[in-house]
């Protein structure tokens, strides 16, 4: 049976017409009755209101707990608020005078101490009249676990992601055990319009109370069953989605609500305590300008404002989308007095444009932006614009240029004029290998783009430094796109993914985030849900503004509001986006997987091999940091043909054939090849570390030169065996190089092949550990196997 949504419509409004917009506690456990979740039994009686017998009736328990209900009280334990008598008429009676004479002065006196200023402003006559009455709960006799008998669940609206849902320990030591628990297993948080009723006991497997809740624990029976842990998580998430701030008209929506402590009694979760807080406050996230984009990444027309007939900013933008090979006729410089600038037909105005084009490019100061803006609507001169302009939102004075502008756009919008989507400000530009052209503001010589035959990668970035940071560090890499997002005046993230999800071609797409506008987080975890439905494509995050340093920072940046990091990489992994921990691992999954296109792990069982003991060691102590990987058992087939390829050298008589595969250094070419191919086809094998430490003189792994005979192009070298070895496969398979300069040709021929390459075997594992992860919850979401 679902909720009585009706009936909680008519809490909410009873409230709201107190002039309130929190519930007291009687009120919270009639929403929760009514969505389904069972409550203790209760009965309010208002001030100055009395007890029968027959209202003591319905309570089972010897005892009763007595709580007063008054807005200005909400420590009630601290003002003697709260007490136990037994479940008599007189005990009872006695207990709700005694209450309702004594807690106003003693939260006088608390408050006092509390807040002496506060205290003044109040007298004792208010503080009685703030009371409302006595709350009357049933004693719960509830099961005692240790560390999970009281759970903390509760729905909070995220500014960046809507209502999440979070499930965690509770009581007064929720905080301390918490921060001392490993990240995802203190509490599991997710959306309420995203996780579905039969993906939520997977979600809550990894809490550190999961088990002890719904499995017998030291000869105790469980006191839940996974079922009815899960069917009360689901009833916050159906409560929370139908008061959510995405939702149409001006319902009610739910800001907090949150029961600490939940315990447990029958087999079921019972609620001791709850507090929950509305509004009507929604935030629009329908009907975002996707459309638009196809004019403003595949232009076929452009002009540029800004251009100086020096060279400028304007003018550098103006001859990178020329050397992309742009159609120069159909680039317009507007410009008062040349006719032409670079062979580009220059216009004095806005309006003196000979045609509506797909991309407009502003190269002018904050301020100006909004008159060029307002005569592009104006004369629907337009279909999209790129602002590069810094200050626009960022420093004090600002913001107001920022909401003129949004307003514009929306008005052309709303009274259908040509209004052009708008990327910026305070944005380096966008690459585009489709669209021929290149707005960034960064000179050829300072930063070339390298050529791709089939680029799959899309960087969409709140910040162009950061974003030509990874182009230059990567430098065999060419972006498909690379669109610098800026302040995100108009297009956000979650609009770039809704456009490219329908782009084959845009296989990788790896984000920077500094801050989600309102919503857009949901948005965007949403659409890359339907971007990893397909096979082959992936997205990869890095979040900034983690701690209250960075988001302060990030707030300077790109006039972004940084949100809470726990939420956002929980939303985003609940719809398989690797969310990067730290800018090592984000390069790494952005430089490796246009490399692993087709390629899918069947689990978690790696297969190592290297030639130094060390490195077998530290690749052992690699697998295990949150993701797994477990060491794949050889075939007994698997170890007969290693110990046979070792044999001629005497290897097998060193070295145990097993799993890390050491062949030492005494290994030559053939043998060290032979024996991770043999592990490469082992099926027990769902992917591999190759790691050749290159010193020994057994190996080929030297670019010709002076002193040797060695070449790294010769069909037998080490490198063209791996390389051979990983075209011949399917697995997920990664290279580890860990030596100096003398061997980054090695690396390099490795790297040009597609094959990931690695400069320490633990961050070779760690890569490795994180794809197997990531693809194992690919194919339990989407049912992906590539």
């Amino acid at each position: 049976m679902g909720a009585d949504f009706k009936a909680i419509d008519a809490i909410f409004a009873a409230a709201e017409k107190d002039g309130r917009s929190s519930l007291f506690e009687h009120e919270f456990y009639g929403v929760l009755a009514a969505a389904g979740v069972r409550t203790p039994v209760f009965c309010f009686v208002p001030r100055g209101g009395t007890v029968e017998a027959s209202d003591l009736a319905k309570f089972h328990s010897s005892e009763v707990v007595l709580k007063i209900i008054a807005p200005l009280i909400q420590h009630k334990t601290d003002v003697g608020g709260v007490a136990f008598v037994r479940t008599e008429t007189a005990a009872v009676k006695a207990g709700i005078r005694l209450m309702e004479a004594d807690v106003p002065g003693r939260f006088l006196s608390w408050l006092a101490e509390k807040s002496p200023e506060e205290a003044k402003r109040l007298t004792p006559e208010a503080v009685a009249n703030d009371l409302r009455g006595v709350l009357i709960c049933e004693k719960v006799a509830y099961d005692k676990v240790g560390f999970g008998t009281e759970l903390l669940l509760g729905v909070r609206h995220s500014r960046e992601f809507g209502p999440v849902v979070s499930l965690g320990a509770g009581g007064i030591e929720v905080e301390y055990l918490n921060q001392r628990l490993k990240e995802g297993q203190a509490v599991s948080m997710a959306s309420a319009h995203l996780l579905t009723r039969d993906a939520i006991a997977s979600h809550l497997a990894p809490l550190a109370v999961f088990d002890k809740l719904v499995k017998p624990f030291r000869g105790r029976p469980a006191p839940l069953t996974a079922e009815a842990l899960a069917g009360t998580f689901a009833e916050f998430l159906a409560l929370a989605a139908h008061y959510s701030p995405f939702a149409k008209g001006d319902g009610f929506v739910i800001e907090e609500a949150e029961v600490n402590p939940f315990v447990m009694t029958g087999g079921a979760l019972v609620p001791l305590d709850g507090l929950c807080r509305f509004s009507r406050a929604h935030v629009d996230v329908h009907d975002r300008p996707v459309a638009g984009l196809g004019s403003l990444l595949k232009p076929a027309s452009a002009a540029v404002i800004g251009v100086s007939e020096k060279v400028n900013l304007g003018r550098v933008i103006l001859r990178n989308i020329l050397k992309m090979g742009f159609d120069r006729s159909r680039v317009y410089v507007v410009k008062p007095g040349p006719s032409e600038i670079d062979g580009c037909r220059c216009v004095p105005t806005v309006a003196d444009l000979p045609e509506t084009v797909d991309l407009f490019v502003l190269t002018l100061g904050a301020e100006q932006c909004e008159g060029v803006l307002r005569d592009l609507v104006a004369h629907g001169k337009a279909r999209s614009a790129i602002v590069i302009a810094g200050g626009m939102g960022e420093k004090q004075g600002t913001q107001s240029i920022e909401g003129r502008i949004q307003a514009i756009l929306a008005e052309g919008r709303r009274e259908g004029k040509t209004t052009p989507v708008v990327n910026g400000g305070n944005c380096l530009g966008i690459y585009s290998r489709p669209g021929l052209y290149d707005t960034t503001f960064i000179p050829e010589h300072k930063l070339r783009f390298p050529r791709n035959e089939r680029p799959e990668l899309v960087h969409i970035s709140q910040s162009g430094a950061f974003m030509i940071s990874r182009i230059s560090r990567m430098d065999a890499i060419e972006p498909l796109y690379a669109v610098s997002l800026g302040n995100q005046i108009d297009l956000r993230f979650s609009d770039y993914l809704n456009y490219l999800k329908d782009e084959p071609s845009a296989r990788v797409l790896a984000l920077y985030v500094e801050g989600f506008k309102p919503g857009d987080g949901y948005l965007t975890a949403k659409a890359a849900r339907d971007i990893l439905k397909m096979p082959g494509r992936y997205v990869i995050a890095y979040k900034s503004g983690r701690t209250p340093e960075g988001r302060m920072a990030s707030a300077g940046h790109t006039a972004s509001v940084a949100g809470e990091y726990g939420v956002c990489r929980a939303v985003l992994e609940d719809a398989g986006v690797i969310v990067a921990g730290s800018l090592a691992e984000f390069d790494g999954f952005v430089a490796a997987l246009p490399s692993l296109h087709g390629r899918f792990a069947a689990g978690n069982r790696v297969g190592l091999i290297s030639n130094a003991g060390f490195e077998c060691v530290i690749m052992s102590d690699s697998l295990k940091n949150g993701a797994r990987l477990e060491l794949a058992a050889f075939s007994e087939a698997t170890k007969k043909r290693l110990a046979e390829i070792l044999a001629p050298a005497g290897i097998d008589k060193l070295q145990d054939i097993k799993n890390p595969m050491d062949t030492t250094p005494t290994a030559d070419d053939a043998a060290f090849g032979e024996c991770a191919r043999a592990i490469l086809d082992d099926p027990a094998v769902d992917c591999a570390v190759i790691s050749p430490v290159p010193m020994t003189r057994a190996l080929q792994t030297l670019a010709p030169g002076q002193g040797h005979t060695e070449s790294i192009e010769a069909p037998e070298s080490t490198p063209s065996r791996m390389i051979a070895m990983f075209r011949a496969t399917s697995k997920p398979v990664v290279a580890c190089i860990d030596a100096g300069a003398l061997y980054d040709p090695m690396a390099a021929k490795l790297a040009a092949a597609g094959m990931p390459v690695f400069r320490r075997s633990d961050e070779a594992v760690a890569f490795l550990r994180r794809l197997a992860a990531a693809q194992i919850r690919l194919r339990t979401l989407y049912g992906r196997t590539e």
